[in-house]
Parts: structure tokens; C-alpha cells; sequence
């Protein structure tokens, strides 16, 4: 009978539906799960972390000493609060899209308790809710709230603390994507991240924060390219990445709102309650400094802004970097605070480095491929706008005497094509901290080294004006840590002559802020010679660190009425402003020519046209100057490429008025003449107009004596001159730098804008543009022969013309009408012209043959 009842009862068993078996399943998961913890959650915990070192602080970090695996504690008084994640790159490779010291932007996460997870979720912080408007309770609505991360409770002890694995978190990329997201038309280098050889490097754990150190691996078998150098071995990249855990700041620091006639960098915040048709909260960066002695019209504050030299740093170097860093006091003193900045030595035996968040460090370091020449992140809450901490990164090679990317200058007389149209619109967007002072810095101090040797000056001169060059650079990377983005409009400041007036320029300086990248300032004459750069903050910059800086008054209103009194001043010509997302450095991008880099005086055409004669009259020195017994001809080659690069940015400046047109963000009531847009006027225009047709596209624009054209020999260094070619491609040089000029003169942006312009106040139309423009390139040598420099700017702008006549073309009709005009012209000029050479006459049966290829293509369409 007790036989039977047990085949029975495995046969029920054996048929329980699925909702039962599920149930039964359940009922025991159910009950595994309520064990008491206190019987043995603690062993569980002790038997875990057995052989692991603790590292205590805002979280404790385990690490197994056998096998280098970790844990993360978290404590139930840690869970649903906000902590700030920040990450950054150590060290990497540039190549792969790494490099020291890149900021990765910071969020806010918490940590919550589901079942026997702990989940981590991002806080969306990009929108306000009004908490007396019912719309408040919506406020969830439709915002992504992503769970980074959803880990295993390892072990735990009852109330006390949850243990979850620190691998599953920081060797993986669920905080933040480490590896660049692929994109087809830039292919990375790296491969799949290798799990055995990744580890956790370092661990630091302190009171307010928790730092981690991962060496990720990535394997890629058969890699597409080799990279530089500086790869080694492509199949095998490492990077140093640091992820940090930070407490929310809990201190009296107050939010600033941000305003467009000001440029901090900033966190957009949109208030999503409001009815304004600008619902914008958006608060500035700028660090928590508050007075030791509130209501004094100066005072030291609390706790200064503390910068610490990298013991890495050379001892020479030293004091120009502290000088430059404290040289911002000046601004600040203005503002209410005295010793707002303090510049300390890191010494030699300091038991901290520089990956210490807690320590604001000015780096250094010499790359094989440098990114940049000085780069200067920070660190904020994105909460409050809050700067938490900031390093600074200076490259050795923006002061060395090697070209900063040799490929750069040899592909073209300037690398602004080159380094925009390798950034898509998010890159930009994502990397607002992108800085290239460092690299135009470095061809201003090589073009100024380049000119005073051909010009005979002092060694002695020679040095000071490098010392200038890094004392400028500074200035400029430490203002991004104070929260300032660029100025791209600050070189507007004074007039060409004024720029020669030392009184003048030692009481205003030459640029409105040391936030902009000018060309340096070089004079023609030595007798007319200033400061070759500003050493002290600019007139824009004591206003904007007063707006964000000065103390602030406890009434809202009160507050609000100071604040628009400072921002009212922006009319004030010496307190110009525009970033980099208003700057014409590359071809179409921008609309107002007076905010663009490498530019100086509020006549940036008149500054131009003296800059081209000054290399006009090195450029026959440099063969003697550079030609010694026993070195080869490397310098020399060097020199020709730093000259004709300087020429090239300053013909390309000119470019920019055409169709330029002045902006002003001024509000409505505010005192001010200016209207928000202002056509650059014909007179302005036809004078750049002018300097190109003789700086840029005359026959003997490019005039080098010939000899020293046979000299351009670079060192040779193994087979690095295989593939190039050792012939220093004279005509390629020359091209390449007048392409620059017709890729801005004709980008459609720049016609359809002349066009546009013309209704509100605009009177160079694009037909007499056009006109000048053909005459420009055609006109001079209609009667003699066409010499070959002039032979491939015909050819290429004629080439240009055709590709407009193109369905596929980005044209507006106007454009394209003008197009076909301007090549009937061309095709009459070179049907009646003097031919007198076999080359001359092939070269204009060719344009003729062009043209008419272009019009059967087109009709045919």
C-alpha cells in the first residue's frame, strides 16, 4: 500500500501544471530568501573578504590579494542618496582617441536596493520642475532614468552594509562608454576589451571620495592601421582609467544663472514648467568661494583656489607658471576676493599624485602625437554648476623647436580645415573643454623664433619671448578652470595702430581677454614693436569673473537687479564676446569675421596685409640664417613651413569679411546703437577683397627667391620619406593654401548669405563679388604667359565653378545662375587671350574644355 501511494505522488508530481510548479518554485525561492542574514550574513561577508585589503572611506573597497578581484560595500545610509560620478583618462594612447588627462563630464547617481540587487541609476539633472506647479507631479513623465547597473548582492550584513562585486562595475563600461562609439567614416583602432588582462591598477579611498583605477585592455587581432609610434603594438591597447565616487557637496554654494553676453562654460537646465519662449535655468561653472569676512569689499575667501605644480615639471619652468596662474588674482580682486588662487610646489617626496581629484594639478607631459598644447578641465556638480576640482595639462612640445604635428603644416597652410572637418557636431558638443591655444600658440612662438633669427635679434630676446609664450599659455588654461570658455571675439580690442602704441598697450593690453587665440603680435617695424602677447587678464575678463564670482546678495530681487546691472555693460566695445561656436575658423562656419582665431586689431584686414609683407620680408633671410656647417637643412625646411603657414592663416583671415555679417546679443532697452545683425559694409569687403587679389591669387603672390627652394631637404630618418616623397612639392604648398581661401569664399554658406544679407543692409552683391573674384584669379596675366602657380589656381577654381552647375551641388539658385555667368566669362577671357607658351596655350585649351564638358553635363541633366 506504501509502494502504490509513492508511485502516486510522484505521478501528481510528475503532471503538476505549470502554474503550480511555478508556484512550488517560487515558495522556495521565497523561503531561501527569508533566512534570517544574522545567522550567517556576517560569516558570509568575513569568508568573502577573506584575504581582500580594505580600503575605507566614502565607500569601502575590497580587494582580493590572490586574485585581484574586488567589491564595493554600500551602506543602507548610501542608498537613494546622490553621489557625483566623474571619470577620466590617465594615460592612454591618441591614436586609439585617448590621452592623459581627458574629462569624461560628470553625473549624478544613487544607489537602490531591489530584492537581492543593488541597482545604479543616473539622475536625469537637464530639466526643472516648479514644485508649486501641479505639473511637478509629472515630472518623471517621459525622462529617462537609465539603471547603469544592476549587481548581485554578494553579501551582506542585516542594516549594516550590502556587498556587491567592483568588477561587474568598474571593469566594465557601465558607468561611463570608455571605448569612442564606432563611427564608419572614422574607424577605431581598438578591439574587443580582454577581461583577462584588464585590472584594477589602484584603489584610494577617503572621506569624500573613492577613487578606482582600471588598466583596460583591448585586443584587436588584425588592426586596420598601425597607428604611431606611440602604439607599439596595435593589437594590444591599454588605457589608464580612473573612476571617482564623489559625496554631494553640502555647503552654502549658490547657482548663478547663466547669460548669453557672458561666456562660462555651463549646465543647461530647462525649466519646463515656465511659459517663456526661453525656459532656460542654465547655471554657469565656477568654484565655491566665499568671503572670511561677509559684506567686506575684500576678503580673503574661506578656502582659496589651490593649484599645485607638478613635481614632474621642469625647475626653470616653475616660476613663469606660478607667476601666469597667479596673475588671475588681479581679476578677482576686483570682484571682492584677495589671494582668491594659491600656487604650491608639489614636492619630491609628496606620498599624493596628480590622479588625486582632492589636488588641483598643473601637469606635464611630452607626447609623441600632441592633442594639444595646453588642455584646462574641470569638474563640476551637475546639481549646481559647482567646479569640485581641475587639472591642468601643459605639453612640453608648445614650447620645443619641433613642429607641433609636422603632417599638419605640411599638408596645408593651416590645420583649421583639417581639424573641423574631423569633428562631427556631437564630437563638439561633447568635448566643450577642446582647446587648441597650445597648438596656435606653438606656431606663433615658431613663426616669432623664425622672424627674429632672420631679423638678427638677441639670443637673449629669443628666450624671453618663449618664457611670454608659456606665460600666455597658461593664463589661457587656467581660465578654463575658472569656468570661462573661450573668447573668440577679445582681439578686437584695439586698432592697428593703437597695437603700436606701448602706453596704450600697457594700459588695456592687446586683447580684450587671454581667453582668445590671436596671432601674436609681431610688429613689421622693430621700432614699432609692443608686447608680443598679454601678460595679465583682459578688460573682459575682470567683468566676467566679476559676474561670476562677486558676492551675492541674500533677496532674490535684489540679487537679479546687480547682476543685470554687470551684463549691461556688454555694449562696452572692450568687452566683446563670442565662443567657439560663433568663430569662422573653418570655411562656412560662423557669420561675424571679428570672432575668429589668429587674427589681431579691430582691422583684422589691415593687420593681415602687414603680417604677409613681414613674411615677405623674412622669407629671403632664412636660407643664410638657417644654412650651418655641419647640420643639415631641417631647420630651413621647418622655417619655410612655419612662414608660408603664417601666411596662409592671415590671407585666410581676410577671407572672412566677405559676406560677413556683425551680431550683437544685446537685450532689447539695453543702451546700444548697434542693431542685433550688421552686414560687414562694401568698403570693408572690397578692401579684403583687394588684399586677396594680391596676397592670395596675384601671380607673384607666393614670390620665394628660387634658391631656397633647393634647399628644402628634411632630415632623412630611416624610410619615414619613402611613401611621401623627398621633393618638398612646391606647387602642392602653394595650392593648398589657396584652396583654404576658395573653400570659404565658395562655400554655398558664405554665397546664400551675401544674397540674404542684401535685405538688411548688405549693398556688395554677390554679382560684383563674383565678378571681383574671377578678375581676381583671371585678369593679370591675360597678355603673357600663366606661370604654373597660377595655372592651378585657375584650374581649381574653374573646377569649383563646374561642381556648382551639379544637381547634387548645395547651391541655392542665385549661387549656381553666377556659377554659369562667371564661366562664360572665363571661357571668353581664354578664347581671346595671349597664349604665347605651349604650356600657356595647353593650360587654357584645358579651362576651355572644362567648361564646355561642365554645360553638355548639364544640359544633358
Amino acid at each position: 500500500m506504501r509502494i502504490i501511494f509513492s508511485i502516486l505522488l510522484v505521478t501528481l508530481v510528475a503532471f503538476a501544471t505549470p502554474a503550480q510548479a511555478q508556484k512550488k518554485k517560487k515558495k522556495g525561492k521565497d523561503a531561501e530568501m527569508s533566512k534570517d542574514p544574522k545567522k550567517d550574513g556576517e560569516k558570509s561577508i568575513a569568508e568573502v573578504t577573506k584575504n581582500c585589503v580594505a580600503y575605507e572611506g566614502l565607500f569601502t573597497v575590497y580587494q582580493d590579494t590572490t586574485n585581484g578581484s574586488t567589491y564595493l560595500a554600500v551602506t543602507p545610509e548610501q542608498l537613494d542618496k546622490e553621489f557625483i560620478y566623474f571619470s577620466y583618462v590617465e594615460d592612454g594612447v591618441l591614436d586609439a582617441g585617448f590621452f592623459r588627462g581627458s574629462y569624461r563630464g560628470s553625473k549624478i547617481i544613487s544607489f537602490q536596493k531591489h530584492y537581492d540587487r543593488i541597482e545604479i541609476l543616473e539622475e536625469n539633472t537637464a530639466y526643472h520642475y516648479d514644485e508649486e506647479s501641479p505639473l511637478h507631479r509629472a515630472s518623471k513623465a517621459n525622462i529617462n532614468t537609465p539603471i547603469l547597473a544592476s549587481e548581485k548582492i554578494e553579501a551582506q550584513k542585516k542594516d549594516s552594509i550590502y556587498l556587491i562585486s567592483g568588477d561587474g562595475i568598474f571593469m566594465s563600461e557601465k558607468f561611463q562608454m570608455v571605448k569612442p562609439p564606432s563611427n564608419p567614416e572614422r574607424p577605431g583602432m581598438l578591439g574587443k576589451m580582454s577581461s583577462e588582462k584588464s585590472k584594477v591598477t589602484k584603489i584610494q579611498s577617503y572621506p569624500q571620495n573613492t577613487d578606482i583605477r582600471v588598466a583596460y585592455v583591448y585586443d584587436n587581432p588584425s588592426p586596420k592601421s598601425g597607428g604611431s609610434g606611440a602604439v607599439t603594438d596595435a593589437r594590444y591597447i591599454s588605457v589608464e582609467y580612473q573612476h571617482s565616487l564623489i559625496a554631494m557637496p553640502e555647503n552654502n554654494f549658490k547657482a548663478r544663472r547663466d547669460d548669453a553676453r557672458v561666456g562660462y562654460f555651463m549646465t543647461q537646465v530647462t525649466d519646463m514648467t515656465s511659459f517663456s519662449a526661453t525656459p532656460y535655468r542654465d547655471v554657469i561653472h565656477r568654484w565655491n568661494l566665499e568671503k572670511q569676512n561677509p559684506g567686506a569689499k575684500v576678503s580673503d575667501p574661506v578656502e582659496p583656489i589651490t593649484w599645485w605644480i607638478e613635481n614632474t615639471t621642469p625647475v626653470e619652468f616653475r616660476d613663469i607658471i606660478k607667476e601666469g596662474v597667479e596673475r588671475w588674482n588681479m581679476a578677482y580682486e576686483k570682484a571682492g576676493f584677495s589671494n582668491a588662487v594659491v600656487v604650491k610646489v608639489q614636492p619630491d617626496d609628496a606620498d599624493w599624485d596628480a590622479g588625486d581629484i582632492r589636488y588641483n594639478v598643473l601637469r606635464w607631459t611630452s607626447s609623441p602625437q600632441p592633442p594639444f598644447g595646453g588642455y584646462g578641465p574641470s569638474f563640476v556638480n551637475p546639481r549646481t554648476g559647482e567646479i569640485l576640482g581641475a587639472d591642468i595639462m601643459l605639453e612640453f612640445s608648445s614650447i620645443s623647436n619641433r613642429l607641433f604635428r609636422e603632417e599638419v603644416f605640411a599638408l596645408a597652410g593651416t590645420n583649421l580645415e583639417l581639424e573641423e572637418n574631423n569633428l562631427t557636431k556631437e564630437d563638439m558638443i561633447a568635448d566643450m573643454h577642446r582647446c587648441d591655444a597650445g597648438q596656435g600658440m606653438h606656431h606663433n612662438m615658431l613663426f616669432g623664433i623664425s622672424a627674429m633669427r632672420a631679423m638678427n635679434m638677441e639670443l637673449a630676446a629669443q628666450k624671453d619671448f618663449v618664457k611670454q609664450t608659456l606665460s600666455r599659455l597658461v593664463l589661457h588654461e587656467v581660465g578654463h578652470t575658472l569656468g570661462l570658455m573661450h573668447n573668440m571675439r577679445a582681439s578686437t580690442l584695439l586698432s592697428p595702430e593703437d597695437i603700436k602704441n606701448k602706453a596704450i598697450v600697457d594700459e588695456k593690453g592687446l586683447c580684450n581677454s587671454v581667453m582668445e587665440y590671436p596671432s601674436i603680435n609681431f610688429a613689421l617695424n622693430k621700432e614699432e614693436q609692443t608686447k608680443y602677447y598679454d601678460d595679465n587678464p583682459g578688460p573682459y575678463d575682470y567683468w566676467v569673473i566679476d559676474y561670476g564670482y562677486s558676492e551675492s546678495l541674500a533677496d532674490p530681487e535684489q540679487e537679479e537687479a546687480r547682476l543685470e546691472k554687470i551684463l549691461s555693460k556688454s555694449n562696452n566695445p572692450d568687452l566683446a564676446f563670442g565662443n567657439d561656436a560663433d568663430d569662422m575658423r573653418s570655411s562656412g562656419k560662423g557669420i561675424d569675421p571679428d570672432v575668429n582665431i589668429y587674427d589681431l586689431s579691430n582691422d583684422p584686414v589691415a593687420y593681415a596685409v602687414e603680417r604677409c609683407e613681414l613674411v615677405n620680408k623674412v622669407m629671403p633671410q632664412i636660407k643664410d640664417e638657417y644654412s650651418k656647417d655641419g647640420e643639415t637643412y631641417h631647420e630651413l625646411h621647418n622655417a619655410y613651413m612655419i612662414l608660408t603657414g603664417e601666411y596662409g592663416n592671415q590671407i585666410r583671415v581676410m577671407t572672412r569679411q566677405i559676406g560677413g555679417v556683425h551680431f550683437q546679443r544685446s537685450l532689447h532697452g539695453q543702451e546700444s546703437e548697434t542693431k542685433p545683425y550688421t552686414p560687414v559694409s562694401e568698403a570693408d569687403q572690397k578692401a579684403a577683397m583687394k588684399a586677396l587679389a594680391k596676397y592670395a591669387f596675384a601671380p607673384d603672390a607666393f614670390s620665394v627667391p628660387d634658391e631656397i627652394f633647393n634647399y628644402l631637404q628634411r632630415q632623412r630618418r630611416g624610410f619615414d620619406h619613402f611613401s611621401a616623397n623627398d621633393d618638398p612639392r612646391i606647387h602642392d604648398r602653394i595650392l593648398a593654401i589657396q584652396v583654404g581661401c576658395l573653400s570659404h569664399l565658395l562655400h554655398p554658406n558664405v554665397l546664400k548669405r551675401i544674397t540674404d544679407s542684401q535685405m538688411y543692409g548688405n549693398t556688395y552683391d554677390l554679382g560684383s563679388y563674383m565678378d571681383d573674384l574671377t578678375d581676381a584669379i583671371f585678369k593679370a596675366d591675360l597678355r603673357t604667359n600663366v606661370n604654373s602657380t597660377r595655372q592651378n589656381l585657375q584650374i581649381e577654381y574653374t573646377e569649383r565653378l563646374t561642381a556648382m552647375l551639379s544637381s547634387k551641388a548645395k547651391f541655392d539658385h542665385i549661387s549656381v545662375s553666377m556659377a554659369l555667368y562667371e564661366l562664360d566669362r572665363i571661357d571668353k577671357m581664354m578664347k581671346s587671350a595671349s597664349s604665347l607658351s605651349v604650356l600657356t596655350k595647353a593650360h587654357r585649351a584645358h579651362v576651355i574644355q572644362m567648361i564646355k564638358d561642365a554645360k553638355d553635363a548639364n544640359s544633358r541633366s
